[in-house]
């Protein structure tokens, strides 16, 4: 019987080198999601090539929507459905198996952490798409997506949209909106094609984690009978995205989280 999976785009783009820090924090999203997936029985898929060589231009996050079903029927694996979640992401340990609370729609996650780069981004794309009247309520985080072999047109379509006015989606992320990529294009090629979301709670998506302070403790109790030291993301969230701040500061904030919880994935 077919099981889900999890992917997790995982292409080096070798042409930036280590601009950022290097691409070592990947490594911790990858044990951790390889322990999930074990403990969960499910089957971890590394996307890590793309299509098109040029990763400047052409961005892993908009090409592995073009191609992750051939991606998967190349190497022949069979799935139910798929998780597409980002690199920089870890789950907790003990994350319940999201997959058995969703159905055969696809489902994601509401972004509306930072409302005033929604708003830019919907409205700066918006000439695009035919000024179609977006509900931006129903925006989702094209980082942590449950899809499945049905939504397999929709993304081919989206390519050939893509590419077909390649040109000016370019002009628009580089020059003039520069809000998103893939993220805000393929919302509006959702709710255009009226495919149906379900969403899940936030607590499966806790991003932003340095915004809410969540990468601390509750000080004030410090000193008190109530002392808590507990960091408050291994609180409140499932699964900890580090996103949200300059891409140069990831790889030495997932190396200091995972120095306080690698061990729990042992």
């Amino acid at each position: 019987m077919k099981k889900p999976i999890v992917v997790i785009p995982a292409v080096i783009n070798h042409a930036i080198g280590n601009k950022y820090g290097g691409w070592g924090w990947m490594e911790y999203s990858k044990k951790a999601w390889k322990y999930w997936c074990d403990k969960n029985g499910y089957e971890l898929i590394i996307y890590d090539k793309c299509k098109i060589d040029d990763l400047v231009k052409y961005r892993v996050t908009v090409q592995r929507w073009f191609d992750i079903h051939e991606f998967l029927e190349e190497r022949g694996v069979e799935y139910s459905k798929v998780l597409m979640v980002d690199a920089c992401s870890i789950p907790h340990w003990d994350c319940p198996d999201f997959f058995k609370l969703t159905g055969d729609n696809m489902c994601g996650m509401n972004d509306l952490d930072n409302l005033g780069w929604v708003h830019q981004s919907v409205e700066g794309y918006k000439h695009m798409f035919d000024n179609f009247n977006f509900d931006i309520t129903k925006y989702m985080n094209s980082g942590w997506v449950i899809f499945n072999e049905s939504h397999k047109k929709l993304f081919k379509q989206f390519e050939k949209y893509y590419l077909d006015n390649f040109d000016e989606f370019y002009k628009l992320q580089t020059e003039t909106v520069k809000r998103g990529t893939c993220q805000t294009p393929l919302n509006y090629f959702i709710q255009m094609n009226n495919v149906k979301v379900d969403f899940l709670p936030q607590t499966f998506r806790l991003s932003h984690l340095h915004r809410r302070e969540a990468l601390r403790h509750n000080w004030q109790m410090d000193g008190t009978e109530y002392e808590d030291k507990t960091l408050w993301f291994l609180k409140y969230g499932y699964i900890w995205v580090f996103s949200g701040f300059g891409k140069e500061h990831r790889n030495q904030l997932m190396e200091q989280t995972w120095n306080i919880i690698g061990h729990m994935y042992e």
